[in-house]
């Protein structure tokens, strides 16, 4: 619809160059006026623009450099490459030394926003070279700056710390202290970011020496925040609470990062309480989209820790989605920019091929659009075949257990009625006493318990303690007392004295665990757990070594 208006509105333009010229220059000058104390104003006045490419040489230039002005006080992106180094030109001709190193330097931004980054460094490279040659500091030291978020990009570390020191002195030569100030912050990070802690807090506390002066509150926070972050790499956890807490009294505008902050401090202490007060603080609107998601995320952590499974695995699943939602609306801007870039490309060279140009774009549009549906058709239908396989096997997984436990039980009630009547005939028994102590034993490997303290054991965390809780433990003493009930009667009667912990040993003979496993379980060291075993087969069988301790409780308690 805008390309349709735009192809419409061409021969009116054609028609009223003259005057429009004129308009667009009353309007450059009303927002030149309105630029520094009302930019969001400006930044309409200059949209509001029609067709500027098609202005001449210097209007173009100036509608360029107003507009990045403008743009870089807001937060906005740079033109496109093609109409800032067109505006280059005109200024390299007709424009002052200061006004040729800042358009290189959106030049170079632009570059950067494109992801062209040899002819951004050589944009920056160029206008810092005339800036250094002027002795315009100012823009010197923010061409290093911007030079230092492109090797902070490219990973350069090393060269990202030298760009950034390059702007301090620069700054410090200009007089620019609030800029001074900034530049120590990021020259803090990139100490903080090599682990280099004892320099990131030298260099944060200057700045906020620096920025203190200057009496601005958001100011102020801002740099609170950063060394917030820096007491927290550093553990000094009170510390960073408190720079984080005088960030949020200063700086109102965007709390949400910092609230975030919070709550990840309080989680890693586990006062999860807490945690979620702060997590619920930063779930307020914020100019970081990664903000909302990083929320998400948290909160399945702590959740996860306050063993909520279900409130955890729906908020990891919205974590996801917020995730997938912005890598698409990502795409969605790529796309819509190209379309753009496409369109002043056009503007710009080939005028007269424009109704061809723009109805090429929405076709291409068009066929990205449907192959995007068609592929995300397609995943879609493979996610689901894939649930539907997941499902069924896991519906025949289940229907297999339940056949297996009801031919177990079948067996053994055969068994122990053969048995039976057996014995009332006086007749030797053993062999069915040994199937059905077998067919027990495979009754209970199937059981959930016992499949859950062998992941238990093999799940091994350091430093964490993992021994069973009461509760599971009166379990695991339930299921073995219901599947050997003779056996539930001798340990109840514990003729031999055993004492609390040995009894927990006899149970946990019952699934054949190594020394280790059952050191994690018991909660003590293996060679403790050796002690206890010892203790417990010499009152159990003193006149016998070696061989199972659920052997032996077996004989005595059949």
């Amino acid at each position: 619809m805008k390309n349709i208006f735009l192809l419409i509105l061409l021969p009116v333009c054609l028609f009223f160059s003259c005057g429009g010229n004129r308009t667009a220059s009353e309007m450059m000058d009303r927002a030149e006026i309105l630029l520094e104390t009302n930019p969001d104003s400006a930044y309409t006045l200059l949209n509001n623009i029609e067709t500027p490419d098609k202005l001449n040489e210097r209007q173009f230039a100036r509608w360029c450099m107003l507009y990045c002005r403008t743009a870089d006080k807001l937060f906005e992106d740079m033109l496109y490459t093609e109409q800032l180094d067109r505006a280059l030109n005109w200024y390299k001709n007709h424009g002052t030394a200061e006004q040729q190193a800042w358009m290189g330097l959106y030049l170079g931004r632009s570059y950067v926003k494109d992801k062209l980054f040899i002819p951004a460094t050589k944009a920056y490279s160029d206008a810092l070279s005339l800036a250094k040659e002027k002795h315009l500091y100012n823009v010197a030291g923010y061409i290093c700056s911007y030079m230092a978020d492109l090797y902070q990009y490219t990973g350069q570390r090393s060269e990202e710390r030298r760009k950034v020191e390059d702007a301090i002195g620069f700054f410090k030569q200009a007089g620019n202290e609030r800029s001074y100030a900034f530049a120590l912050r990021d020259v803090a990070k990139t100490w903080a970011f090599d682990d280099s802690l004892s320099l990131a807090l030298h260099y944060m506390l200057m700045a906020d020496s620096v920025i203190t002066n200057l009496r601005d509150s958001a100011e102020i926070g801002e740099i609170a925040n950063g060394l917030g972050n820096i007491y927290d790499l550093m553990g000094d956890v009170e510390k960073s609470k408190a720079c984080f807490f005088k960030c949020l009294n200063l700086n109102t505008m965007d709390q949400a990062p910092t609230y975030l902050a919070l709550s990840d401090l309080y989680y890693n202490e586990s006062h999860l309480d807490s945690a979620r007060y702060y997590l619920e603080k930063a779930s307020t609107p914020t100019s970081n989209s990664y903000t909302l998601i990083d929320c998400f995320y948290l909160g399945y952590l702590i959740e996860k820790e306050a063993g909520d499974t279900e409130r955890a695995l729906c908020l990891l699943e919205q974590y996801q989605e917020k995730k997938d939602s912005l890598y698409n609306e990502q795409m969605q801007v790529d796309i819509v920019d190209a379309e753009k870039r496409h369109d002043v490309v056009t503007v710009v060279q080939e005028n007269r091929e424009l109704v061809v140009e723009k109805r090429f774009l929405l076709a291409f549009a068009i066929i990205i659009c449907l192959l995007l549906v068609v592929g995300y058709q397609m995943r879609d239908k493979k996610r689901h075949l894939e649930i539907n396989q997941r499902q069924k096997f896991l519906e025949e997984e289940k229907r297999r257990h339940k056949k297996l436990k009801t031919e177990l039980e079948d067996r053994l009630q055969e068994l122990t009625a053969e048995m039976e009547r057996k014995a009332a005939t006086h007749e030797d028994t053993s062999e069915y006493k040994k199937e059905i102590i077998a067919l027990r034993f495979e009754k209970l490997k199937q059981s959930s318990l016992f499949k859950a303290i062998k992941e238990q054991c093999r799940k091994v965390e350091p430093n964490i303690e993992q021994k069973l809780s009461e509760e599971d433990w009166k379990d695991l003493i339930r299921l073995i007392n219901s599947l050997f009930p003779n056996t539930s009667a001798f340990m109840k009667e514990n003729t031999l004295g055993l004492t609390k912990t040995e009894t927990k040993v006899c149970y946990l003979s019952f699934f054949n665990l190594r020394l280790s496993e059952e050191a994690i379980l018991l909660g003590v060291s293996s060679d403790s757990a050796n002690k206890f075993r010892s203790r417990t087969r010499q009152k159990l069988c003193p006149d016998q070594k070696g061989g199972d301790i659920n052997e032996f409780i077996l004989q005595k308690g059949w």
